[in-house]
């Protein structure tokens, strides 16, 4: 089969209106979508990106890492390397030297893969699953934990002696036409960091779902065990206790969701998906940042489902040229969010430049002053690592380094030495409150959003952040009064 073909939707049975349908509704719902891709028949149906995202830029992958990770256990299965009931303190020594509780020690690998702990809760340090009272059997009832896939990498380091994207490019990702230079995060317990952070494009991503629903097959070749593919993409544990969103009481395999209309996927943080449905032979990937969003993947699938999967046929559709236009128009038009408001507000020439002296506050600031020019402006602060800057633009983003630099890079709890790239934009909602969003879209994705609230001399600020262990020193409110010096 010719992969990556790039098709008219109607050309595989989807009508293109309804895929601008799709995005339309992603639009409506005010999610911040990276990339949106549409397969069936192993045809590219369609393909667009928010820049700075385009189909060549690795993008963070979030929990979807877990599912490469299930892929390196299932490598060392096949080759007989490593059993699913073997037990998971056999591989750690330096974390169990003697004696653990019995529940621990009767742990398996495939309790791991299909999360079923015998912990109730995540532990940030290996080590500490090995030493914390467990709170129940392992094996017995699914509770998400990332504690589990990180032990999992792990072995599969011990056992090769290498990464686990070393392991798997050879063996699985470069047959498959997988970038190369792709990488994980490294955790500070010193192996990859597979529990979130694996970065790749989100055509690489496509390629190994394709690969998972063609059973492991890629080109007539049999990449991965084909009886493993299918234990791992089956519905193995109910998930339907403990999870708040429909798409997530489909059921669980070897770290891969199961979905609605017989469909399994790969789940990550902040809607990165990757969802295949054999029935149809129909793939949608997406990258997004939808952290702090209730019900993200509700929202896409459920809009997907209405549209593009109702409306898809089994035999090609008469084209449709002008759909396609717009469709193309929808595509192109794909951007990051902007600050909703307008961009004047009565009070700007006032406040411009002016200094704020801000109370204690848990953010550490100290004073905030809002600069305005024509078409945007900046917030500039001191906190305690110095004088910071976000500048912004009225209903456009901006492009700047975040102005922080200690925030982890590819090591966790390692300073990235640099800002993350990152967006901001601002709009006036009313008379006296400017809104400010900004979009850090690097190897780690976040948002922040500020308000700030000016009247009879005192500003009001609210910052609030999501994002997943960084921002969290710009998360509160805090106010302050004007100094009478212009700056």
């Amino acid at each position: 089969m010719k992969y990556f073909e790039s098709v008219t939707p109607e050309s595989v049975g989807i009508p293109s209106s309804s895929i601008t349908a799709f995005i339309q509704t992603l639009r409506e719902y005010q999610l911040c979508m990276h990339s949106v891709l549409i397969f069936k028949n192993g045809r590219l149906a369609a393909e667009g990106y928010a820049p700075p995202f385009d189909r060549d830029r690795k993008h963070r992958m979030y929990s979807i890492s877990k599912s490469f990770t299930a892929l390196g256990i299932g490598l060392l299965v096949g080759d007989g390397k490593l059993g699913l009931d073997d037990k998971i303190v056999d591989f750690y020594p330096e974390y169990a030297p003697g004696p653990v509780h019995p529940l621990i020690a009767a742990a398996t690998v495939k309790d791991m893969l299909t999360m079923r702990d015998c912990h109730d809760t995540t532990l940030s340090e290996l080590a500490d699953w090995f030493t914390v009272p467990p709170s129940h059997p392992a094996g017995t009832i699914f509770m998400y934990n990332t504690t589990n896939t990180n032990l999992l990498c792990g072995i599969v380091e011990k056992i090769t002696g290498q990464t686990l994207m070393e392991f798997l490019y050879p063996r699985l990702l470069a047959p498959i036409g997988f970038s190369p230079g792709c990488e994980c995060i490294k955790g500070h317990w010193g192996h990859s960091w597979s529990g979130s952070g694996i970065l790749c494009t989100p055509r690489d991503l496509s390629r190994l779902a394709l690969c998972l629903m063609n059973g492991g097959r890629w080109d007539g070749r049999q990449l991965i065990g084909e009886s493993f593919v299918k234990e791992a993409t089956s519905k193995i544990v109910d998930t339907s206790i403990g999870r708040e969103e429909l798409e997530h009481w489909q059921g669980y395999g070897y770290q891969i969701w199961r979905t609605r209309n017989n469909g399994f996927g790969f789940f990550g943080m902040g809607t990165q998906l990757a969802v295949a449905l054999p029935d149809k032979d129909m793939l949608l990937v997406t990258t997004a940042d939808t952290q702090g969003v209730a019900a993200d993947s509700n929202n896409v699938l459920g809009a997907f489902w209405r549209t593009v999967y109702a409306q898809s046929a089994d035999a090609p559709l008469p084209e449709d040229k002008k759909a396609q236009s717009e469709l193309s128009q929808t595509l192109g038009d794909m951007a990051l969010l902007t600050s909703p408001g307008g961009p004047r507000s009565p009070v700007m020439a006032d406040i411009s430049g002016k200094t704020y002296k801000m109370m204690f506050n848990k953010c550490g600031w100290t004073d905030a002053r809002f600069e305005f020019e024509s078409g945007g402006g900046r917030m500039v602060y001191t906190n305690g690592r110095g004088v910071k800057t976000i500048p912004f633009k009225f209903g456009e983003n901006v492009k700047f380094d975040f102005p922080e630099t200690h925030y982890p890079g590819m090591e966790l709890k390692q300073p990235y030495g640099k800002g993350y790239e990152s967006y901001a934009s601002a709009g006036w909602l009313d008379d006296e409150t400017l809104s400010i969003h900004c979009w850090l879209a690097d190897d780690y994705c976040g948002s922040l959003r500020v308000n700030a609230h000016f009247k009879d001399g005192c500003a009001t600020i609210y910052l609030k952040k999501a994002a997943e262990f960084f921002l969290d020193d710009y998360q509160g409110w805090m106010y302050g009064y004007c100094q009478e010096v212009q700056v």
